[in-house]
Parts: structure tokens; sequence; C-alpha cells
């Protein structure tokens, strides 16, 4: 069996093209990387934007791990034209903070090729899974892709259908007979907690 953790990076900044990390997003990656350092991870993948390179840092730093980047990892949004906006930062009148408050993702990007997004996306994950036939394995991506991903795999109308928290982490089992399961969404625990070890560890 093969598990796959979808991380979404840590708070970007905004106003930028292609934004590293915010303060604030720094202290989210930390908290992520010293709470999944207990994991085993075998393998690390990483989109090549410059937020989720550096959300994953700190778990290299701390597993010893070197993240392989994977260019279908990217989100939607390579349209470099303009600065990046975090959609907390975007103004409330407009209609993507209003599509986004009433959890109509999907209007938030209403000119994606969408089928072109879910085939990426696809893609990427299977890359990945096809990789790594037994482990654990972590990818840190995007909230539009993961989103995607899951919509795919659990059969959903939407491909946009919840708001992952930054650096949360989801979870899918790839098992041994090829199938694909979801095992956990949105995972946020370590925003809030400390991680208990087994002494013994």
């Amino acid at each position: 069996m093969t598990e796959l953790l979808l991380i979404r990076h840590g708070l970007p900044m905004g106003g930028v093209y292609d934004p590293g990390l915010s303060p604030e997003g720094t202290d989210q990656a930390e908290r992520l990387a010293a709470w999944l350092v207990h994991e085993d991870i075998d393998a690390l993948y990483v989109s090549p934007f410059q937020r989720a390179r550096e959300t994953a840092a700190p778990l290299e730093r701390l597993t010893g791990l070197t993240a392989t980047v994977l260019d279908d990892l990217r989100e939607w949004d390579t349209d470099v034209s303009h600065p990046y906006t975090p959609p907390e930062q975007i103004r409330a009148d407009d209609p993507r903070s209003v599509a986004l408050a009433e959890g109509r993702y999907e209007d938030f990007v209403p000119d994606l090729d969408w089928e072109a997004f879910r085939a990426r996306s696809v893609r990427a994950m299977d890359t990945i899974l096809d990789a790594h036939p037994v482990g654990r394995v972590a990818a840190v991506c995007h909230g539009g892709i993961t989103n995607t991903y899951l919509a795919t795999m659990l059969g959903l109308p939407l491909m946009f259908w919840f708001h992952p928290g930054y650096t949360s982490v989801s979870r899918v089992r790839r098992l041994p007979g090829g199938r694909v399961v979801l095992h956990s969404v949105n995972e946020t625990a370590h925003m809030i907690a400390e991680r208990a070890v087994d002494a013994a560890a």
C-alpha cells in the first residue's frame, strides 16, 4: 500500500509574482514539518511554485529528504501577467471573494480549462503513486490541485468542492489491488497542537 499526503502550501505573500511565504506561512510550514517528521515519509514531491517549495523546505531539513520538483503539481494560476493575491486578501466586493464566501469555489476561477486541469492533477498523482508502489509519500502542492484530484477520485460533479487550510494535509491510499481510496481531508491539527510521540520511538 502507498499513502500519499497532499499538502497545501503555507500562506504566501500578496502582491508579488510567484510569491514565497509570508511570516505566518513560514511558521505554518515549520509546524507542519515538526508534525510530519514522525511519520516516516519515504519521498517528497513539490510544485515548482515558490510558495510550495518554501513550505517543503523545513520538511526537507528535518527528514533529510530532497524534494523532487514535479511540474504537474503546479496550481492553475499560471498567468504571470498579474501579481498573485491570496484569496483571503481579495476585496470583499470582488466577485471571486463573494464566490469563495458562498462556497461557490468553481466560480473563483470561471475561465479555467477544467478538463485539462483535471487531467494534469490525475497525471501528477499517478506519476507519484506509480513511482512508489509502497510507503508514504508527501506532495506539497496547492488547494486547486488537491480539490480536483480528490473530486475526480470520488466522482464528484464539482472539481473545487472544499477550501483547504494552509498547510492542511489530505491523505489517499493506493491499495494493493490498485484502487485509490480517500483516508482524510484537510487535517490541520498541527496548527493547534503538539504531537504526542511514543517515548520508545
